[in-house]
């Protein structure tokens, strides 16, 4: 191999892998350094203890990624990449056994089965969609695959069309707020502010009320990676090296190597050094990048103090039991609409406002949850390529904090506790499931919040989005205010994982941004059409203006 590179990345996730793609092709010689045998961070799936039966490890649910302009940019589809679109994406069962489902893109059949609970709330939905389809296309989508602005800058532009007043007006609620406002029945608000916890946002926060009413305009457009998520991960990895990106399996990186104020390169685990001659991208979280590789004696001290108080997440973090199964579940609930033995993904244990936020004060509390709240999907069912012929498998996850509180025993105590906690969990289910049976389950087995960190220790004590998602570390404070643009303060280091905008979740969207913010630092043309928000955004008030 070479030993010197225009960039190289630390992590090849799917940030890490597209941020390569776009930069690549855009002609620049890359390396991809990877501590990991298997590439994809958490697109990662392993078969389990009987033969065919595949479990996806972290990443399942890919909203709209096959729609997404990376996927088309970079040419998945014709690399082989297959999609699997999902019409019934989501089913809340209640406690006594009602289901509301919320279909990927038939409005009418998500209305008819809000009616069921609520007809005031099956009529706030359809026109809530058409009041505000503007404000989620114009602003709330634009904004996720662009750098952020300064939100003083944002607010002056978007103060001057109506889909931003209208995205100001909600963005200075909460989740819960947002929901609470919106819809009157708990079973609903329920339903779209569980999603969206799942998601990672932390639904008590202020500033994020805006994700509500965008949710109902974009619906679910729920889809699953055809042979499992790692699939995904080997498209990706095919695309790079038809690029010329040469990638480093199996081996971390310990030293992000710093040159008169300047990032110049890494050092391997194994002593190897290659240098970059124009940039460094880190996929990793603050505390890693900074603190780890780049070293406090490369920082200012306020700055180190800065990423030392980085937030984690204690309502992220998720404990899966995963099953393999002989047959396929069914539930109760599809005696109330059959709809719901079709369905993707299935909601257990929320009936309303008051299951999320106890779940919330739990968590907070870094105590392990009093009561059952699951979400969770057979891909095997929808996928029949991961398990054998006429088997299922199932997961389910279960929000719970990695690092409990002393007198829950610690951290620790979870590696004491992993088949007692996913046995409780399978106890719930029968709650729910007809056929949640010792004769239908194969095998079972639970994976602790800090089995996710010994993973992916990017992902701190479970946090799958690589750091709280709050009002304080979101959009241009994402993970601080001078990094907000995906460059850092040491010179040519860039970041570019779930640590910034717009978080985790299978988005691609932190490695696509930081790609074009290095074409422009470097004066490439990029060969793609970047998007600029803050000029759309101009464009909007101007038209807007111009009808006055």
């Amino acid at each position: 191999m070479n030993n010197e590179y225009d960039g190289i990345i630390i992590g090849a996730g799917h940030n890490g892998l597209i941020h390569a793609g776009y930069l690549a092709k855009a002609g620049l010689k890359i390396l991809i350094v990877e501590r990991q045998l298997e590439i994809g961070g958490g697109l990662d799936a392993h078969e389990g203890t009987r033969p065919g039966f595949w479990h996806n490890a972290h990443s399942v649910n890919h909203r709209g990624v096959a729609d997404l302009m990376w996927y088309k940019d970079l040419g998945l589809a014709e690399l082989g990449q297959q999609y699997i679109r999902l019409p019934v994406s989501v089913a809340l069962l209640t406690r006594d056994h009602k289901a509301l489902i919320w279909y990927s893109t038939e409005s009418e059949k998500t209305a008819a089965s809000i009616a069921r609970f609520s007809a005031k709330d099956a009529k706030t939905y359809l026109e809530t969609q058409k009041k505000y389809l503007g404000m989620a296309r114009d602003i709330f989508l634009p904004e996720v695959y662009s750098p952020p602005l300064d939100f003083e800058k944002k607010k002056a532009i978007l103060e001057r069309s109506e889909p931003g007043r209208q995205y100001l007006e909600w963005q200075q609620l909460s989740i819960n707020e947002a929901a609470c406002r919106l819809f009157e029945n708990e079973v609903v608000r329920a339903m779209f502010t569980f999603v969206s916890v799942i998601r990672g946002y932390e639904s008590d926060s202020k500033g994020l009320g805006m994700f509500i009413p965008a949710a109902v305009v974009a619906g679910v457009n729920t889809q699953t990676a055809r042979g499992t998520a790692h699939t995904l991960a080997h498209t990706l990895h095919k695309m790079v090296v038809k690029a010329g990106v040469e990638v480093v399996e199996s081996q971390g990186v310990s030293k992000i190597l710093v040159q008169n104020g300047r990032a110049a390169g890494v050092r391997l685990e194994d002593g190897r050094e290659f240098r970059a001659r124009k940039f460094v991208s880190s996929t990793l979280n603050p505390h890693q990048t900074f603190l780890d590789m780049v070293g406090r004696e490369n920082l200012t001290p306020q700055f180190a103090e800065k990423v030392a108080n980085f937030k984690y997440s204690n309502t992220v973090p998720v404990f899966t039991v995963h099953f393999a199964l002989n047959e396929r579940l069914y539930w109760k609930a599809a005696d109330f609409d059959p709809d719901v033995d079709r369905a993707w993904l299935m909601i257990l244990g929320v009936d309303g406002m008051k299951d999320i936020e106890d779940l919330y004060a739990t968590c907070k509390a870094r105590r392990l949850p009093r009561s059952v709240n699951l979400i969770g999907a057979q891909p095997a069912l929808h996928d029949p390529t991961q398990a054998p012929p006429g088997k299922c498998t199932a997961f389910f996850w279960q929000i719970a904090p990695g690092e409990l509180c002393a007198e829950e025993g610690g951290r620790d105590r979870w590696d004491r506790i992993r088949d007692e906690f996913a046995q409780r969990l399978a106890d719930r289910l029968t709650h729910y499931a007809r056929n949640l049976t010792p004769e239908n389950i194969v095998y079972k087995y639970g994976v602790t919040p800090i089995d996710l960190e010994r993973h992916l220790p990017n992902m701190r004590a479970g946090d799958l989005q690589g750091g709280e998602l709050s009002e304080n570390q979101i959009l241009d404070k994402r993970p601080f205010p001078e990094c907000s643009q995906y460059r850092t303060p040491v010179k040519g280091l860039y970041i570019c994982g779930s640590s910034t905008h717009p978080g985790g979740n299978i988005t691609g969207a932190p490695g696509y941004n930081a790609a074009g913010i290095i074409c422009r630092d470097l004066n490439i043309e990029p060969w793609w059409k970047p998007r600029d928000a803050a000029a759309f955004w101009e464009s909007l008030a101007a038209t807007e203006a111009a009808k006055k």
